[in-house]
C-alpha cells in the first residue's frame, strides 16, 4: 500500500472486552464513546475474532501475526507461578516470533510499551526501546500505592481485600462479585498505567514516527471499579438473553467443567447477574474514558491526523451466557472482539469493514499502513488494509480459526477439552480433542442455540469444514492433530 507518509501509531488495548459493549453497535445499553468516534471517523472491523480467548495466546498472535502455537504461546506463560516449587515443571514461556515493534524498528520507529505484556516476564525489554508498567510494574504499583498511603489498588496483591472477588475452592479464580474500589479513583491501577503512557508520550523523539502501546487491565474481572461508574447502569434494565441457559446439544463436559459450576454457583437466575453484567458494562465505559483522555492528548498536540489510531481487545468474556462464567469457549460472547482505527490518509469516516478477520491479520494489517514490505515477512496472517480501504471487494466468506489449549497444570480442575474451531460464514464448526463436536448456522442461529452436528442435513458441510480444520492445523504444524489421533484413535 503507498500512503503519504509513515504514520505515528498508538495502540490502546483493553482486556477481556466484548464486542457488545460498544455503544455504536447498539447491541446493549453500554456507551463507550471514544470507541465511537474513532469508528465514526476511520473503520469498524465488525467481525474480528480472537485467535483464543485467554490473554497471552490472543495477545501472540496479534502482537506477532502468527497464531498461538506457531508464536510459542499457546496458553498462559506464568504457569509457575500456580505451582510453587515446580517452576522448573513449568517454566515461563515467551514469544518465540518476533512482535510488530521488531519490524517498526526496522521503518525507523521508536517503540514504546506501558501496561499489560503477558507474553513473557523477562522479554518485553527486548522489543521496546522504552517499558513502563508492564507486568511485574503491577508490584511497583503496589509499592507506588503505600507511598501515597492507600491500599493496594490491585486488589489481587492483597488476599484479605481480594478474598470475596475469588471462588471459594482451588484455585479460586474471580467470580462475578462487583466492589466498589476502596481508594481515591486517582489512585487506580489503570490510570496509573495511562500515566505511564503520557510520560512516554511526553518524552518520545519528537524527530522520529513512534509506535506507542498502551495496555490496559479493564474491563477483565474482578469487576471493582470507581464509585461513579459502578452506578452508571441499571441493573433492572438489562434483559435476560435468549441463550442464558446451557443449549441442548452442547458438549457433555461442559455440565461438570468449573466454568458450569463458578456460574451455578454464583445463580442460575438470571436476576443474579444483573449487577455483574452492570458493573462490567461501567468498568468498560471507565476504560473506554482512560482511551478518550489520550485521544484529547494527541489532539492537543495537533498529532491526531498523523497517527493511526488503533483501538483492540483480546478476547472477550461469557458473563454467565451457555451457563459459564468466564472465557475458554468457542462460543461468539468469549471470541468476537472490537476493533476500530482512524487514520483520515487511509480510512474514510464511517467505514465498516464485515470482513471475517482473525488477531493473527492485525499485525500484518498495521505494517502494511506503515509502509513494511509484509509479503516478504511470511506472517501466518494478511493485510486487511485492501479491504478497509475499499480498494477490493470483501469476499463472502474468509476461514477464521479459533483454538484453546489446556495448560497442563490446570487439567485437574479445568473440566474443558482442547479444541478448534474454524469460521466460515455463515457456519463455525468446533471440534473438540475427545472428539465431540459443534456446528452452528450463525446467520439462522446468532445465539448457538442450536447445534447441527450429527444432523443428516448438515453433514455434508461438517465434513467439509472438518476437512478444512484439520488441513490449516496440518500445515501451521498445530499439535492438535496429533492430541485428537491419540484420544480418539482417528
Amino acid at each position: 500500500m503507498s500512503t503519504p507518509s509513515k504514520p505515528n501509531i498508538v495502540l490502546l488495548i483493553s482486556d477481556n472486552q466484548r464486542l457488545d459493549t460498544l455503544g455504536i453497535l447498539g447491541r446493549t445499553a453500554c456507551r463507550t464513546p471514544t470507541w465511537d468516534r474513532v469508528a465514526r471517523e476511520g473503520v469498524l472491523v465488525e467481525n474480528l475474532r480472537t485467535t483464543s480467548p485467554i490473554c497471552s495466546p490472543a495477545r501472540a498472535s496479534f502482537f506477532t501475526g502468527f497464531q498461538p502455537h506457531q508464536a510459542g504461546m499457546p496458553h498462559l506463560p506464568y504457569l509457575g507461578a500456580l505451582r510453587v516449587g515446580q517452576e522448573d515443571e513449568y517454566p515461563d514461556m515467551e514469544i518465540t516470533r518476533p512482535p510488530i515493534s521488531h519490524y517498526l524498528r526496522e521503518e525507523g520507529y521508536q517503540c514504546l510499551y506501558a501496561g499489560k505484556w503477558h507474553l513473557g516476564t523477562r522479554n518485553v525489554q527486548r522489543w521496546f526501546d522504552w517499558v513502563s508498567a508492564c507486568d511485574n510494574g503491577e508490584r511497583s504499583y503496589s509499592e507506588w500505592c503505600r507511598w501515597q498511603g492507600v491500599p493496594d489498588g490491585f486488589i489481587f496483591h492483597d488476599d484479605q481485600r481480594s478474598g470475596p472477588y475469588r471462588s471459594a475452592h482451588y484455585p479460586r479464580m474471580t467470580v462475578p462479585r462487583t466492589g466498589i474500589l476502596d481508594i481515591p479513583p486517582d489512585k487506580e491501577h489503570n490510570r496509573w498505567i495511562l500515566g505511564h503512557g503520557f510520560e512516554m508520550f511526553g518524552l518520545r523523539d519528537p524527530d522520529r514516527p513512534f509506535f506507542l502501546v498502551i495496555s490496559l487491565e479493564g474491563p477483565h474481572p474482578p469487576l471493582v471499579v470507581p464509585e461513579a461508574w459502578y452506578r452508571l447502569y441499571e441493573p433492572e434494565d438489562i434483559p435476560e438473553p435468549e441463550n442464558w441457559n446451557p443449549g441442548p446439544g452442547e458438549p457433555g463436559f461442559l455440565e461438570g467443567s468449573y466454568y458450569r459450576r463458578l456460574r451455578n454457583e454464583w445463580g442460575e437466575d438470571f436476576s443474579a447477574w444483573r449487577k455483574s453484567i452492570a458493573v462490567y458494562w461501567g468498568y468498560a465505559t471507565y476504560i473506554d474514558s482512560l482511551f478518550g483522555q489520550f485521544v484529547q492528548r494527541l489532539e492537543e498536540c495537533d498529532l491526531l491526523d498523523d497517527t493511526l489510531l488503533v483501538m483492540l481487545s483480546d478476547h472477550a468474556e461469557m458473563m454467565g451466557q451457555h451457563g459459564l462464567w468466564q472465557k475458554f469457549c468457542p462460543y461468539e460472547e468469549a471470541i468476537r472482539v472490537p476493533w476500530t482505527m482512524r487514520w483520515p490518509a487511509a480510512f474514510k469516516p464511517g467505514t465498516r469493514c464485515r470482513v471475517d478477520a482473525s488477531h493473527v491479520d492485525v499485525a500484518a494489517t498495521l505494517l502494511d499502513l506503515a509502509g513494511a514490505e509484509v509479503e516478504s515477512l511470511e506472517l501466518e496472517g494478511e493485510s486487511l488494509v485492501p479491504y478497509l480501504t475499499g480498494a477490493e471487494p470483501e469476499p463472502e466468506a474468509r476461514d477464521c480459526f479459533v483454538q484453546y489449549n489446556v495448560a497442563r497444570n490446570f487439567a485437574s480442575w479445568h473440566g474443558v477439552e482442547n479444541w478448534r474451531a474454524v469460521v466460515r460464514r455463515p457456519w463455525k464448526y468446533v471440534l473438540h480433542e475427545n472428539g465431540e463436536t459443534e456446528l452452528y448456522h450463525l446467520a439462522d442461529d446468532p445465539g448457538e442455540l442450536a447445534n447441527l452436528a450429527g444432523c443428516p442435513d448438515s453433514a455434508a458441510t461438517a465434513n467439509t469444514l472438518r476437512e478444512a480444520l484439520m488441513a490449516w492445523s496440518r500445515r501451521t504444524g498445530d499439535p492438535f492433530v496429533k492430541q485428537l489421533e491419540t484420544r480418539t484413535g482417528s
